[in-house]
């Protein structure tokens, strides 16, 4: 589980801010004493130590606090990839709505508080919606207004770069939606096991997330490697859900059969594999979805007992 690093505020603006041993989240102001209060989008901002590693490894030296943000997130959390709307808990009551991910620094703004400053690019902002106490150690948690929560990771060459614009990770998500999932996170990726590995293993072991969908790279082609990298990163394996997905599928498309996708588990994340096209990663994703929300229940710790006689699960 996610947990915060540290808590921090200044009473002026454009400085470092100092760390605390505790902060006071009030409802729709941000933190108590914090030249950052006041109601509006940018009530609390929120950093990972693993951006903070980033500026380490440029020669920064970076502390908590020094980039503006008043709470740090401990281990390796991709902030900058979860969704506005996400809600989050921060310790026994305090709530969080993101309502931006980073900032623009155009005006070089962010570097007046310090050189290389990544906030405005892996930096989330928050509004309060529920006051409490934040210390550091205290466990951090997404929300789930029902349902379960996703993640959807596109999987492509010419996306990652930038030359073509990614329709499948959303039409997944408006899907999600639509089944009452709460999309909690997206980004994109180059076809490199090395990159696919690194995401999927970040977005799972924090806990934030009940499944995972990737689209693309499922093929034959030479770059299509999607289901090794899920593989290798998988504690253990779920075949019947791609084994589902490529038998209804096939009864409209026959080529359906030359998927490779796979899908497994680490830890409590469920991973599965999705094809590319718009078309085949909705129906493939909402044929996935009309079967594994017992399967997310038991993984997520709501169910402990299948039941017995004709409700056995096999």
């Amino acid at each position: 589980m996610a947990r915060v690093a540290a808590v921090c505020l200044s009473e002026k603006k454009q400085v470092h801010k100092i760390k605390q041993d505790t902060v006071i989240l009030i409802e729709n102001f941000g933190i108590e004493g914090d030249a950052h209060g006041g109601p509006g989008p940018r009530q609390v901002s929120i950093l990972s130590e693993l951006s903070l590693s980033k500026m380490e490894a440029e020669g920064v030296t970076a502390s908590h606090g020094c980039c503006g943000e008043n709470i740090d997130i401990g281990g390796a959390v991709e902030l900058h990839t979860l969704l506005p709307g996400v809600k989050l808990r921060l310790g026994d009551s305090a709530v969080v709505r993101i309502t931006e991910i980073g900032k623009d620094n155009s005006d070089g703004h962010a570097d007046n508080v310090i050189q290389k400053n990544i906030f405005p690019a892996e930096g989330i902002f928050a509004e309060v919606l529920k006051g409490g106490a934040v210390k550091p150690g205290d466990p951090i948690e997404v929300l789930r207004n029902s349902g379960f929560t996703a993640g959807v990771l596109t999987i492509s060459d010419s996306t990652s770069r930038g030359e073509r614009v990614d329709l499948s990770g959303p039409a997944v998500i408006e899907l999600l939606r639509k089944h009452e999932y709460a999309p909690a996170r997206y980004a994109a990726v180059p076809d490199e096991v090395s990159e696919i590995k690194a995401k999927l293993t970040k977005w799972c072991d924090d806990g934030f997330l009940d499944v995972l969908f990737t689209t693309g790279g499922t093929g034959f082609s030479a770059r299509d490697v999607t289901p090794e990298a899920t593989g290798m990163v998988c504690d253990r394996n779920v075949p019947g859900i791609p084994e589902m997905i490529r038998q209804r599928s096939a009864e409209t498309v026959n080529s359906a059969w030359l998927s490779r996708a796979v899908a497994g588990i680490r830890k409590r994340t469920l991973v599965i594999n999705l094809p590319g096209s718009e078309k085949a990663a909705v129906e493939c994703a909402e044929f996935a979805m009309t079967v594994i929300d017992h399967g997310l229940e038991i993984l997520r710790g709501d169910v402990t007992n299948c039941g017995t006689g004709s409700n056995l699960v096999f």
